[in-house]
């Protein structure tokens, strides 16, 4: 079930992404050192699968070269809301996250694990549940190769899409596991699903280019916002000081206590699927319908 840890995904065709790029020594491969799991939160509506012996966290995908894309602010069209985390220079506290129409009538609702669900009003299923780590550049990989497709299903209605931030390295493994708690804390900032959607995919537009690479300083993670209007004091406050960053370990550690081996994963309605299953958006695609 899914990839097996340690084992790197298989290579894809080279365009539109282009070469993998090169991964640091001890990368995702064999050997990759684990880092320590602190006490277990709770865990969103996923099943536990069966666990796995084996040394280590993988990060697995295919991937294709670093075309940095901000694909939402082309097809995703913002009917956020204003308030005080958004434009506008309030100084008060921030608005709790509501949900924000995308182009085609779907809504983008953030979830209070940090997830956000991505359908149509009324669909229900097949629930896709996709688990990501801003650290990892192969997320960043997977995100440009199927973003378009999962948000094709999600407006047509032939799917509910479940973005779910996870911080999968230890906190050993640094700087990746700070990279990646600094951006899903700012990510938990963000006022309305619309613009939730725009900012993950500015967050891998400016990934570091490696898992050795120190990124996403705070007040980067400010600064890409605003194109979005995302420019209260609210938000700045809520970024900076890193409000969210004990509920984003509570949450990761709580899906990994649950099996989760590595990221990118996908799961369509609780069944994680293989890498042959995610290994381009069209297998992806029929492994989503086969479940309706």
């Amino acid at each position: 079930m899914g990839n097996p840890p340690n084992t790197p995904w298989p290579q894809q065709p080279g365009p539109p992404y282009g070469p993998p790029p090169s991964m640091p020594p001890g990368g995702h491969g064999p050997g990759w050192p684990p880092g320590p799991v602190g006490p277990v939160g709770p865990v969103g509506p996923v099943g536990p699968p069966p666990r796995r012996n084996g040394a280590g966290l993988a990060i697995a995908l295919a991937t294709g070269g670093l075309v940095l894309v901000l694909i939402v602010v082309a097809a995703v069209v913002l009917a956020a809301r204003d308030d005080d985390g958004g434009g506008g220079g309030g100084g008060g506290a921030q608005a709790r996250p509501k949900a924000g129409e995308i182009k085609g009538g779907a809504l983008a609702t953030p979830g209070p694990d940090g997830s956000l669900t991505m359908a149509r009003p009324g669909v229900t299923g097949p629930v896709v549940d996709v688990y990501e780590d801003f650290a990892c550049p192969h997320c960043g990989a997977f995100d440009r190769m199927h973003d378009p497709m999962l948000k094709d299903l999600a407006v047509s209605g032939r799917a509910k899409v479940v973005f779910r931030p996870v911080v999968i390295f230890g906190s050993t493994n640094e700087p990746a596991h700070s990279n990646s708690l600094r951006a899903a804390a700012a990510l938990r900032c963000v006022p309305d699903g619309a613009r939730w959607l725009s900012y993950q995919d500015a967050l891998y537009a400016h990934q570091p280019p490696s898992l050795n690479d120190k990124g996403y300083a705070t007040s980067d993670l400010v600064s890409y916002a605003v194109p979005f209007g995302l420019t209260g004091d609210g938000f700045k406050k809520c970024v900076t000081s890193q409000r969210h960053a004990s509920e984003v370990t509570t949450v990761s550690q709580g899906y990994i206590a649950a099996g989760l081996q590595g990221t990118p994963s996908v799961r369509v309605n609780g069944r994680m699927l293989s890498s042959t299953e995610t290994a381009s958006p069209e297998t992806l695609r029929r492994a989503i319908e086969a479940a309706s």
